[in-house]
């Protein structure tokens, strides 16, 4: 079977995605993978084939904030911000400038079946409108049907510029769902009565975070540190540039008497935290998957990718949101009881963080086991969830219906 995946090109969307594909492949099935021009190398370093659509995500994202500058954004809940960036940013720009060549790779190509990453739409315009079946991947709690709605209709409304999908559903398909059930918002968890964005959820276990077979060797960054102990502070590969967010958390942790390993993103400076303390170490770039089986706590943005990682190592979290959907999964790490919220008040309202408040969070967190014993219990939880290799076989199935 031809199996298309299509990727916003920002390595946060990627890496989930490319676990599937790879399984696709070794299951022997013809794949082909759709993304940015500045995303095609991350397939491409698997061997896996690529085509670029679309511009460079930084120009569609430069066009959002030239159309939608701050002081337009100010005065918006979290979630209406995160909403407004889905609708008007990676769909009304990002999705349909990037649709034109995905179709055409449709068109072409023929696949059997489309399976678009998260928040990646141009796929879903591209197989709606020539008849294709399609199936989703998210990577985060799920939401209900009233916030998505307005995304989905402005989908709805590009593939009816074309002359198909009038008329019916377009939502009304599969996601496959990398967020572990018990991280689910309370009415998922308890059945509750809310209709959610995708009624038909197949689980799948996030493969590009969960620890290898067997331990790899230990960093060299770790070598010589002089405590016990290490936290691990990173904001992920795409906010680590932020100002002054990274340094305040490591202010939070001098004096401590814990080791503190930072990581910068392929593009940070490491020159910009020169005077540090023998006990911090900050790097560009290391693969979490190195450093989590090494580290007793993570404090970071609540990015899906890193919330993920720890709890699939079984390391409990503190977590201070900066943007999107990272509120969210922040309030799941809280309700969970796998970490804990620095700044309740000012981070909630986009206002920033303090060291005080990530100290009180980090000295709360490692001053109960409790947190640790349950992010252990999510950690068997998702490493229970099904592999790739089931999701392949699953939504070809569907897809052969």
């Amino acid at each position: 079977m031809r199996l298309l995946f299509t990727s916003v090109p920002v390595q946060s969307h990627l890496a989930p995605l490319l676990p599937l594909v790879t399984a696709a492949r070794d299951r022997g099935h013809e794949v082909l993978f759709v993304t940015g021009p500045d995303g095609v190398w991350h397939p491409e370093a698997l061997g896996l084939p690529a085509v670029a659509a679309g511009p460079p995500f930084a120009e569609s994202a430069g066009r959002y904030r030239r159309a939608y500058p701050a002081d337009v954004l100010a005065g918006l809940s979290a979630e209406e911000r995160v909403r407004h960036l889905l609708v008007h940013g990676l769909i009304e720009i990002a999705a349909a400038e990037m649709a034109g060549d995905v179709a055409e790779v449709v068109r072409t190509w023929r696949p059997d079946l489309v399976v678009a990453g998260p928040a990646e739409r141009a796929g879903v315009i591209a197989a709606a409108s020539a008849g294709v079946p399609y199936v989703l991947e998210d990577f985060g709690p799920p939401r209900s049907a009233a916030f998505a709605e307005p995304g989905w209709r402005a989908v709805a409304e590009v593939v009816g510029r074309g002359g198909s999908g009038r008329g019916r559903r377009l939502d009304r398909v599969p996601c496959l769902e990398i967020w572990p059930a018990s991280m689910r918002p309370d009415d998922t968890v308890a059945g509750g009565a809310a209709e959610w964005e995708f009624t038909e959820r197949w689980p799948l276990r996030a493969e590009h975070v969960t620890p290898e077979p067997t331990r790899g060797p230990r960093p060299a960054l770790l070598d010589g540190l002089p405590f016990e102990k290490t936290v691990y502070v990173t904001l992920g590969t795409g906010h680590g540039n932020l100002p002054g967010v990274l340094e305040t958390m490591i202010r939070a942790l001098h004096g401590e008497r814990v080791n503190v390993v930072v990581t910068l993103g392929t593009n940070g400076d490491v020159a910009r935290f020169a005077a540090q303390p023998p006990y911090v170490r900050v790097e560009r770039y290391v693969p979490q998957k190195q450093l989590l089986p090494y580290v007793d706590m993570v404090v970071c943005h609540a990015g899906a990718g890193t919330v993920l990682g720890a709890l699939a190592h079984g390391v409990p979290l503190v977590v201070a949101p900066l943007a999107a959907d990272q509120y969210d999964i922040a309030a799941q790490v809280v309700r969970a009881r796998v970490g804990l919220l620095a700044d309740p008040g000012e981070a909630a309202n986009g206002g920033g963080i303090s060291a005080d408040a990530v100290r009180h969070a980090f000295r709360t967190v490692a001053g109960e086991e409790g947190f640790r014993e349950r992010g252990v219990g999510v950690a068997a939880e998702i490493a229970a969830m099904p592999s790739p290799w089931q999701a392949v076989d699953r939504v070809v199935a569907y897809a052969a219906r």
